[in-house]
C-alpha cells in the first residue's frame, strides 16, 4: 500500500463516509426487525407495562 494513500484526506474522507453508512444502516436494519417482530419481548419491553393494569 502506498503511505500517501493512507494519509491523503481522501483516505480519511472515505473512513468518514464508510462509518456513516455503516452506523445508517445499522438504525435501518433495526427498525427493520421491529418492523417485522412487533410482539418480540426482546424488541419491545415497554408493550406490557400499557397492556398489563
Amino acid at each position: 500500500m502506498i503511505p500517501l494513500f493512507a494519509t491523503s484526506p481522501q483516505a480519511n474522507l472515505l473512513w468518514v463516509l464508510g462509518g456513516g453508512f455503516v452506523l445508517l444502516g445499522s438504525y435501518f436494519f433495526g427498525r427493520l426487525v421491529t418492523f417485522f417482530f412487533p410482539n418480540n419481548p426482546l424488541v419491545r419491553k415497554g408493550k406490557k407495562e400499557e397492556t398489563g393494569v
